[in-house]
């Protein structure tokens, strides 16, 4: 199981200097950024800026995940441009680190041959009783990369997660920081947590 130092954890800020300098603090598997692009930059946001030019860019986050061997979730915040990000990966050498979630289509699966992606949607409306559907859409595309469902903790509940188990559909659940959300999910997602506070999942997790 992945944990996820979700977009500006310990209080840092979303896409900040400081959410970066603390990376050794969160004790994650991966870090968090939100991307979008304006003209031939790759820039990091949570929404689209007019001052772009002055946000960090996605090449110095997957330059700083080289040296650091972490993983690194792009959550994708418009369509269109997933290309481009694989093209920079791998140009930096870091394909094999990459997580996709946000703005992924499951029709770019042509495009997508390295890292695993995190579907926010499939077109199919995440409930138990469609989950046989959603496994057999994903899989009708046979693209090893295709990792499985990107959903909000408060969406689902143990039923939904008890019936992907037993069709084998994996979970990325976010943002579980602790409470009651960590003892009824901890435990028992087999694929990602992205949370604010990954010392505390973590140690709950492995404890």
């Amino acid at each position: 199981m992945i944990i996820t130092a979700h977009g500006g954890a310990l209080g840092t800020g979303r896409n900040t200097q400081a959410y970066f300098d603390n990376i050794d603090k969160y004790q994650a598997d991966a870090i968090e950024v939100d991307i979008y692009k304006k003209n031939d930059l790759l820039y990091l946001s949570h929404l689209p800026s007019f001052f772009y030019k002055k946000k960090l860019t996605l090449r110095y986050a997957f330059e700083l995940v080289k040296q650091n061997g972490m993983l690194i979730n792009c959550d994708l915040k418009m369509g269109g441009i997933i290309k481009d990000v694989i093209a920079l990966a791998k140009e930096v050498g870091i394909q094999d680190q990459l997580i996709f979630t946000g703005a992924v289509n499951i029709d770019d699966s042509e495009y997508i041959d390295c890292g695993q992606v995190w579907f926010n949607s499939v077109g199919i409306e995440y409930v138990k009783e469609n989950v046989k559907a959603i496994k057999e859409k994903i899989d009708s595309y046979n693209n090893p990369h295709f990792a499985g469902l990107n959903v909000n903790y408060r969406k689902i509940d143990l039923d939904f997660v008890a019936e992907c188990k037993k069709y084998d559909l994996k979970l990325s659940v976010f943002r579980i920081d602790g409470g009651d959300a960590l003892t009824t999910y901890g435990k028992i997602i087999d694929g990602n947590i992205t949370t604010n506070q990954p010392v505390i999942v973590r140690q709950y997790v492995e404890g």
